[in-house]
């Protein structure tokens, strides 16, 4: 599945439970990506950033590239 840049400007809820999977899914169902959003979502330290900040995030904090 490749990356709708059309939504890089959407804000990510945590309690969107489904947008966890669908950036895993981005990345392969990578399940780096699945625990490093859950425990961020658990610490409130994503709540409200784009989708487009939280691709530069994994990319920074997990060494990802973007997809």
């Amino acid at each position: 599945m490749a990356r709708n840049k059309l939504y890089d400007n959407q804000v990510f809820k945590s309690n969107e439970t489904h947008k966890i999977n669908y950036f895993a899914h981005l990345y392969g169902k990578d399940e780096n990506v699945k625990r490093f959003l859950k425990r961020n979502c658990a610490q409130g330290t994503i709540e409200n950033k784009t989708h487009m900040e939280l691709f530069m995030l994994i990319e920074k904090e997990l060494g990802i590239p973007m997809p």
